[in-house]
């Protein structure tokens, strides 16, 4: 049985996450590059959204028994398959997961344009899942 609250919870950590980053979104580029506590408190706060993107993904698709996925990408294909998010928005979210592995295993490849790029066009697309997955539970009546 799904865990409603741990799903409230883990929604409520990419809604804080995204507060931070709204905050430094009103930075210049200039300014983010320069400020290194800044940049890596933006790394951070994506990371850790994505990271609670993936957790809520997997509890899913545990609880509801939709396979065993060996990777993060393949938690969102199989959430996908099964109507749990939308098609039109999956290939944003493997994307997402994709970007983690790249903060985390990668990290030193990341540049600070491309974390400013996520801070000024992409923090809608962590609003497109929580919305994918409230819909899932709406139409499911389990939130």
């Amino acid at each position: 049985m799904i865990d409603v609250e741990k799903i409230k919870t883990k929604i409520g950590i990419i809604q804080e996450n995204l507060e931070e980053l709204k905050k430094l979104k009103e930075f210049k580029f200039e300014e983010l590059s320069k400020n290194k506590r800044d940049l890596a408190a933006c790394k951070y706060f994506i990371r850790s959204a994505i990271e609670a993107m993936i957790d809520i993904g997997s509890h899913i698709v545990a609880k509801e028994l939709l396979g065993t996925p060996s990777t993060n990408v393949e938690i969102m294909l199989t959430l996908s398959n099964k109507g749990v998010l939308t098609e039109e928005n999956l290939s944003t979210y493997v994307k997402m997961v994709k970007y983690r592995n790249r903060l985390t295993h990668f990290y030193q490849e990341v540049i600070p344009q491309e974390v400013f790029d996520i801070l000024q066009n992409k923090l809608q697309d962590f609003e497109l899942y929580i919305k994918d997955i409230l819909n899932y539970f709406k139409q499911s009546n389990s939130i």
